[in-house]
């Protein structure tokens, strides 16, 4: 029972501290889904290190040995608690902050986590010194029944009802737990005799000795690897549109986990001619969603998403389960399984982002699937001749279907391309496009619109999309400049901006305004300075910082005191929407700091799946401010409905006849205490404002 106790309650640990700690760096590094991406290669990189300190610590002769070097291993990382993150303000912003994030975790969390990942395998290892011969893998599905717990108890449990300084403090405290119960399992085990143990072990071992081939290693590794690839993959789809939340990273691992859990459980469950069915089915899925999936509801997004990367990895675990070997072998198979998934990670981190300029590992992983489950069979002699004929056969064929298929489609889907360039923050592609007979060109993040211009002559000036005329922030900017202007002042408006997106928003600027862009993504600045020419056209003064915008805003008021903005305007966004750190008290307060009394903040909500009324609603009563919801809805020029808040107390602004006229009434007008949500960065909850 203690065995089962150590086992569960590490996986538990370990995997419920992936997205609390993910969440917490998430605003340090402007809120994107390549944060989680970073995260899942450190946890994959300390996994495999904590797998490959279990193999090696297995094969000292003396298991008293390995006892006593476990126990100097745990009690230094119980020195390394409380986890949490120091404040990282000054780090620097590049196109690629991967280093600055494995550091960082490796600072918060790197020696519990270790320790943690090496208990699995180490803990099956010691049992079938006791049970000699017998296959411990089933306590691998049992530790995958305890990460899967924790990580569904986080989005539902944890994170609603505690704050992430209560999360931090729970974990420690469980750890602590963990540390006792190992401690109790080690002086357990120092008071038995382990030699006539080993030397019986090892005579079970010699008359139960199976080979594996190299192709068997090959096929751990690979198996682990494209398993992993799909994982990031599929959970990089997931949240283009959707901030990456805990709740979207969760539910990729989750099922991930739950394929574990069936496939190594009992060879029952995993039927290859059943799954082989529903993953071919599923595969055509994938192939349609690699290019129109963005067009669906995130609903259903979600839902086919995860039956795809269900499908698929219950292929490749299965597999792995056919594959595993004998005892002797334990270790070094969860070793071989580690590096594969780490592998994957790191595939997807460095390779990926730099050979591709689209999430092409998502179709190629998914055509993986089919020649590995063909070599696979072939590995495995007991399969029927004319079986593993067929099913070879008709895995390759596949493969290579798909391959030409994805190439036919991708070249039809970039044809409309101008440039693309992607980096550790996403995908960005510049696309012409024609529109009422009117040729525009695009900015896309992901498969999002961040900008528009009109490519016909004379229009080039004027805006379009989510910030034409008549729009929130379009009157803003312009009632501010009136008033300005009655008011004799000799500068019309000093704003700032919080993403620059094409540079649309330079339109507004005259003379003698001075306008702020702050920009977390340098290939965002260079595609608005080179494929779009609002920035060059504007007439005010145009200043552009690389960085994250609160984290900028923070640095500046520390270093210089306020901005003394007119108008300071969110538009950042991670795919659909605004980032959670944007989104907070504390964030408000900043913005407010940097603005003048009379100053107003136009916060963009336009959202698919988020409702973020009530949140900017709850925020604005928190610091005793009026709000205007203004809604420009889509019209035969422009696609889109346009939500906007404007957050101020300017008397002047808030009674303007244009203000009044245009605003519409706030679209919850009844609004009870309850229904109003404030986030702070200590508490925020993605499920409370879904639509």
């Amino acid at each position: 029972m203690l065995y089962l106790a150590i086992i569960f309650l590490s996986a538990f640990l370990l995997f419920q501290v992936q997205p609390l700690i993910a969440k917490l760096i998430l605003p340090y590094f402007g809120g994107g889904s390549a944060v989680w991406t970073a995260c899942l290669l450190f946890f994959q990189a300390f996994l495999l290190l904590g797998y490959f300190y279990a193999h090696c610590l297995t094969q000292v002769k003396s298991v008293k040995k390995q006892l006593i070097i476990h126990s100097v291993f745990l009690l230094v990382s119980v020195l390394f608690l409380p986890i949490g993150i120091q404040d990282w303000g000054d780090i620097s912003q590049t196109s690629s902050p991967l280093q600055n994030i494995l550091l960082l975790l490796t600072v918060s969390i790197g020696l519990p986590y270790f320790i943690l990942s090496s208990t699995g395998p180490l803990i099956q290892r010691w049992l079938t010194y006791i049970e000699i011969g017998k296959l411990p893998y089933q306590l691998y599905s049992l530790s995958n029944v305890g990460s899967l717990l924790a990580l569904i108890s986080f989005p539902f449990l944890f994170e609603p009802l505690l704050t992430t300084t209560q999360q931090s403090n729970y974990w420690t405290f469980g750890y602590g737990c963990y540390a006792l119960l190992l401690v109790t399992l080690l002086l357990k085990m120092s008071k038995l005799s382990f030699t006539s143990v080993e030397q019986s072990t090892q005579q079970a071992l010699d008359k139960s000795v199976v080979t594996t081939t190299l192709l068997d290693k090959v096929l751990w590794i690979a198996l682990a690897m494209v398993g992993v690839i799909l994982l990031v993959a599929s959970t990089n789809a997931m949240t283009q549109n959707i901030p990456p939340v805990p709740f979207l990273w969760i539910v990729p691992l989750c099922l991930y986990l739950l394929t574990f859990i069936i496939s190594f459980h009992s060879s029952k469950w995993y039927v290859r001619e059943y799954w082989f069915a529903l993953f071919v089915l599923t595969a055509c899925l994938a192939l349609l969603m690699y290019f129109i999936g963005s067009q669906l509801d995130i609903i259903s997004q979600v839902v086919i998403y995860a039956c795809i990367l269900f499908s698929a990895c219950m292929i490749c675990h299965g597999e792995l389960a056919r594959l595993k070997p004998q005892v002797q072998q334990l270790t070094l198979f969860y070793l071989f399984m580690s590096l594969g998934g780490f592998l994957g990670s790191a595939f997807v981190a460095f390779i990926a982002q730099n050979i591709f300029d689209q999430f092409l590992e998502f179709p190629l992983a998914i055509i993986s699937v089919f020649v590995l489950l063909a070599l696979s069979i072939y590995s495995q002699r007991n399969t029927a001749i004319k079986t593993q004929t067929w099913l070879v056969a008709s895995n390759l064929i596949l493969a290579v279907s798909f391959t030409v298929g994805l190439f036919y489609l991708n070249t039809l889907f970039v044809k409309t391309n101008v440039a693309s360039e992607r980096n550790f923050y996403g995908i960005l592609s510049v696309k012409d496009v024609e529109v009422n007979n009117k040729v525009q060109r695009r900015l896309i993040d992901g498969t999002t619109s961040h900008g528009t211009q009109s490519l016909e002559k004379g229009n080039e000036k004027t805006p379009l999309s989510y910030y034409r005329k008549n729009t929130g922030v379009a009157l803003t900017l312009e009632q501010l400049t009136k008033q300005r202007v009655q008011e004799g002042s000799a500068q019309n408006i000093n704003a700032g901006f919080v993403g620059l997106g094409a540079g649309t928003l330079a339109a507004y600027g005259n003379k003698t305004d001075h306008y702020i862009f702050y920009e977390l993504n340098p290939a965002v600045i260079f595609a608005a300075n080179n494929y779009f020419s609002y920035l060059k056209d504007s007439a005010a003064n145009i200043e552009v910082v690389l960085g994250d915008g609160r984290v900028s805003l923070k640095q500046q008021f520390e270093d210089s005191g306020s901005k003394q903005f007119d108008a300071l305007v969110i538009d950042a966004f991670s795919g659909d929407s605004i980032p959670q750190h944007l989104l907070t008290k504390e964030a408000l307060l900043l913005y407010f700091k940097h603005l003048k009394k009379d100053g107003v903040l136009a916060i963009h909500i336009s959202n698919s799946h988020l409702n973020l009324t009530p949140l900017v609603r709850g925020l604005a009563d928190a610091l005793d401010k009026e709000i205007v919801y203004v809604e420009t809805l889509a019209d035969k020029e422009n696609e889109h409905n346009v939500q906007w808040v404007l957050v101020t107390n300017n008397e002047f602004f808030l009674n303007d006849a244009r203000i009044k006229i245009y605003a519409s009434a706030w679209p919850m007008p009844n609004i009870g205490e309850k229904s109003r949500i404030i986030w702070t960065d200590d508490h925020s909850d993605l499920l409370s404002v879904l639509k």
